[in-house]
């Protein structure tokens, strides 16, 4: 994966082309060279759905967004070199690039401040940048990206996530209104997202449906819903990603379920057979059969590394299933009651779809307001929805979802750190179109690791103060 940030000076901005005739564009594109141990690689045009290239702003590109350099080898005993190449008539000015292994434990610096106009380009040699590991170097694994974070127990970590997760599998229709994520669920993995919330459904009747599928939609009974493909063929590319990657635990959320008679127990029967008590990955039933969450090592340790979450509204839900935690949720002015068997969780939401206006400020409020519910009412986990819906934002309620995500986007730090009424929380923060970072010095992932590591010290017993 690859971030790059626009310069800040004036003039360092780029439209991308829109129009280009005879080899010339009305815009500006950028690409790059990669070339590590003689073999070098080349991206194309980099371009996402976002406004790349604004002043100031940090990019991502990964997985079917670099082309020819996706899995692309780098080794790390040999120098990387990459080549900035600029088309088109619109100049921009790049600060710096940044490429990343799909953990993020260390990464290439490439510095730029080039101004680049017409067809010109920038060679550069990168620089090799290590995250040094705080913890127990006999520790012979890690756990999500580090070392330390094997110390923290599983409701004791913070999981960045996606909402909506499935809408990244196919380009679907009505992409601006209905699609939440442009990254499948391989990418997502890549980028470092550990927490999916799924829209799942069957029907073979719906348009575009074809039985056990993720989608998106809030009135399937009324023929508006959209299916995003097959569940299984989502969790078996999950399953192969972790069976490759073997240090990685995953919360699976499944709260909105269409027609959840037929649904549920297809989608327990597939999870099953996805995650089967055999070789491989497998679902964790440490708190149902125990009473107690799992540290996070011996997740690892045991391959119990998928937790399941299911808001099961109808009784389709055993005790004797292990693998499936029942999930209520939690709004924060909600009048529930507060009985729940010992297999069952709370989960407050702060979700809220409100007017994004021209920054989304208003998701801090509403996390403010969760974060309090969670602390009064003492709930299993916490989980800051930090996002609307189409409808909310813009003219009429015409602007795109990926537009809205970017602005509120840049409010997760401040979400975070306003959350201070208990210890550990949030458990789970999640967005939309997290590759959108905007203005924001970090993405998701990138806080994620420091509020864990923050965390871990408390743990530790050296940082009692902080409370994240």
């Amino acid at each position: 994966k690859i971030s790059t940030k626009t310069s800040y000076l004036p003039g360092s901005g780029m439209d991308h082309s829109s129009i280009s005739l005879f080899g010339l564009s009305n815009g500006g594109d950028f690409s790059l060279n990669i070339c590590s141990s003689m073999k070098c690689c080349t991206t194309g045009m980099l371009d996402t759905k976002d406004d790349n290239w604004e002043l100031g702003q940090v990019d991502w590109f990964l997985g079917r967004q670099l082309g020819m350099c996706n899995q692309f080898h780098l080794d790390t005993s040999q120098a990387v070199r990459v080549k900035l190449k600029h088309t088109g008539f619109d100049a921009g000015r790049i600060e710096w690039i940044r490429i990343y292994p799909w953990h993020s434990a260390l990464g290439y610096v490439c510095r730029i401040g080039v101004r680049l106009d017409h067809s010109s380009s920038h060679d550069t040699e990168c620089s090799l940048v290590e995250i040094p590991d705080m913890t127990n170097k006999t520790l012979g694994f890690t756990c999500n990206g580090h070392k330390a974070f094997c110390w923290l127990r599983f409701d004791q970590f913070m999981f960045p996530g996606t909402h909506n997760s499935g809408t990244g599998q196919k380009e679907g229709l009505a992409k601006c209104a209905s699609k939440n994520q442009d990254l499948n669920i391989v990418e997502q993995l890549e980028f470092g997202i550990r927490f999916f919330d799924i829209d799942v459904i069957y029907s073979t009747t719906l348009l575009g449906c074809t039985g056990l599928e993720t989608g998106h939609g809030s009135h399937p009974e009324m023929g508006l819903y959209q299916c995003y493909g097959r569940m299984k063929r989502l969790l078996v590319q999950m399953a192969r990603w972790l069976n490759r990657h073997r240090s990685e635990i995953v919360v699976l959320h499944f709260g909105n379920i269409g027609f959840p008679i037929m649904t549920i127990p297809r989608l327990k029967k597939t999870i099953k057979q996805v995650f089967a008590r055999g070789s491989g990955v497998k679902c964790n039933r440490n708190f149902k059969q125990f009473g107690e969450w799992p540290m996070m090592g011996d997740a690892v340790t045991q391959d119990e590394r998928v937790f399941v979450f299911i808001r099961d509204e109808i009784g389709k839900i055993s005790e004797d299933e292990f693998e499936f935690v029942k999930e209520i949720k939690r709004k924060p002015e909600d009048i529930l009651s507060s009985n729940k068997t010992s297999s069952e969780v709370f989960i407050t939401s702060s979700y809220k779809a409100g007017h994004v206006g021209s920054d989304c400020s208003y998701i801090l409020q509403t996390s403010i307001a969760a974060c309090k519910s969670d602390e009064e009412r003492g709930t299993d986990f916490l989980k800051l929805s930090l996002f609307s819906r189409f409808g909310k934002g813009g003219t009429m309620g015409t602007e795109c979802i990926h537009k809205m995500a970017k602005k509120c986007n840049q409010w997760i730090l401040e979400a975070i750190l306003n959350c201070n009424f208990r210890y550990f929380r949030p458990n789970f923060v999640l967005v939309d179109y997290p590759n959108y970072q905007g203005l924001a010095e970090w993405s998701i992932v990138q806080l994620a690791e420091k509020v864990n590591m923050a965390r871990t010290e408390m743990v530790w017993g050296s940082n009692h103060g902080d409370r994240y």
